[in-house]
């Protein structure tokens, strides 16, 4: 599944979550401040808990104390050029993709033209400094609104009059409490992320719930006063969705909320937010690692016992702190601790060297590639041809390279171990692992020693006529490895 898909599902799940303990247990309560931060923490949380991948807690595994080398699998894309008469197949979801982003931007630019009319209004009209505010008074505003600092008033209505105080003191509310902030913030969020239905209905509640907040500032001990007022002046407005305006519907749950007496049961229901958002975090964040591999049961030895052991028996080495690690050829392990004594370790390389095998799989200094595994990368991505025969009966699969890196840094031995896959792929990965140049040798106790490796490559075939969004950047990968 793509990673953005991915992403969206999560984002969806989390938000639809939050949603629902919003519907069930605060809406239309009382505790208007607490509503407004839940919506816009409960928003907050979806865009970024889907993008976090925590460690699970307490997974009672232990990091692995033996690191082995291993190179990267090199992944060989074969670009194909299809006739000219060939019809080109259509990518659905590329399509789709570009419609999102047409939306999107047919959004943001409501966005940004409602900003620009709010602008050109006070840039044309008189503006009267009365802190905390700014006073605007035009023919075009139609009905009483606020934008950050700016008050809009219409022409209609005196603000000396009793109504007008009320509304007047409704939009301070708007603006004292930086209420444009957050429906700036929500018309931004439901452009870029208007495919999730429930960040609509946030944006609703939140606008709400600031009216609510106004509301409650505005009519102070005079409710029954202040809701008459706003069914005598309720009346259809044409204002832009992110500012506060004081005809804002639905006036039937304004008035019910000024009248509503408080609820029971108010800490409880603000409680139960922590181990809801508490069990997303771990439900949709944490990863869980994966399993390390089990650990083979090692004898515990002494070093007289070492230095009794017929150096043919060891075939490998491995040191962790003072804490030595042999592997024999009957593949039994051996644990042997150095500390406090001067074990040279000298000796037993030289019984390991009197062996005919003298092929390590662990050193202490892996050989390395010229440049680097990302030099190898470029190297094999630059030799490697997709063998014709491959192509034309659609052979795909893992080739699996076995060779050594001698005590002078050159490969021999060279061979195929795994599936066969045919197609000519085990030779052409046995051509190209051939002619690599010298390795820098590894080195075991200081000393140059010749190591095995394992080289996966990977052949994969790819229909190149459906677009991607991705295709700019593997363009430039091609072009930064060729």
């Amino acid at each position: 599944m793509s990673p953005v898909i991915f992403y969206l599902l999560k984002m969806l799940l989390c938000s639809g979550i939050l949603y629902a303990y919003y519907h069930v247990a605060l809406r239309n309560n009382r505790f208007h401040q607490w509503n407004r931060y839940y919506l816009l923490l409960a928003t907050l949380l979806s865009l970024v808990l889907p993008l976090l991948q925590l460690p699970m807690p307490f997974s009672g595994r232990e990091a692995p104390v033996i690191s082995a080398y291993t190179t990267r699998i090199i992944t060989l894309r074969e670009f194909i050029l299809k006739a000219p008469s060939t019809a080109p197949a259509v990518n659905y979801l590329q399509l789709a993709w570009y419609g999102y982003a047409v939306v999107t931007l047919l959004l943001l630019a409501r966005t940004a033209y409602g900003c620009w009319k709010i602008s050109r209004l006070i840039r044309n009209n008189t503006v009267q400094q009365l802190p905390p505010c700014r006073f605007i008074q035009s023919d075009q505003v139609k009905a009483p609104f606020s934008f950050f600092r700016y008050i809009f008033w219409t022409r209609d209505m005196s603000p000396d009059s009793a109504d007008g105080q009320q509304i007047l003191q409704h939009e301070l509310a708007h603006v004292t409490e930086q209420h444009s902030i957050d429906k700036l913030l929500m018309e931004l969020v439901c452009a870029i992320c208007w495919i999730n239905p429930f960040f609509h209905l946030f944006k609703r509640e939140l606008a709400v719930v600031h009216e609510f907040i106004a509301d409650k500032q505005a009519a102070g001990g005079k409710v029954a006063d202040y809701a008459q007022v706003i069914l005598q002046v309720s009346l259809q407005s044409g204002q832009l969705s992110f500012t506060n305006h004081f005809f804002r519907h639905p006036i039937q749950r304004r008035i019910n909320m000024l009248l509503r007496q408080k609820s029971n049961f108010t800490i409880m229901k603000k409680l139960i937010a922590l181990p809801i958002i508490t069990g997303l975090i771990i439900f949709i964040s944490c990863k869980q690692q994966p399993e390390a591999a089990p650990k083979p049961d090692a004898t515990n030895i002494t070093v007289e016992q070492l230095e009794a052991m017929n150096g043919e028996d060891i075939k490998s080495i491995s040191m962790t702190d003072n804490i030595a690690i042999l592997g024999t050829a009957d593949g039994k392990k051996y644990r042997v601790n150095l500390e406090g004594t001067k074990y040279d370790f000298r000796k037993l390389n030289q019984k390991i060297s009197s062996v005919k095998s003298e092929v390590f799989t662990f050193v202490d200094q892996p050989p390395v590639f010229p440049g680097g595994e990302e030099a190898l990368a470029v190297y094999l991505s630059k030799n490697i041809r997709y063998p014709k025969t491959a192509v034309e009966k659609k052979i795909t699969g893992t080739i699996f390279v076995q060779f050594v890196v001698d005590a002078y840094g050159t490969i021999k031995d060279a061979k195929i171990v795994g599936q066969y896959k045919g197609g000519g792929l085990e030779e052409e990965s046995l051509r190209v692992v051939n002619s690599m140049p010298k390795w820098i040798p590894g080195k075991q106790n200081g000393n140059k020693v010749a190591v095995m490796f394992n080289l996966p490559i990977r052949y994969t075939l790819e229909d190149n006529n459906k677009l991607s969004l991705l295709a700019p950047f593997l363009l430039f990968k091609q072009a930064k490895d060729c």
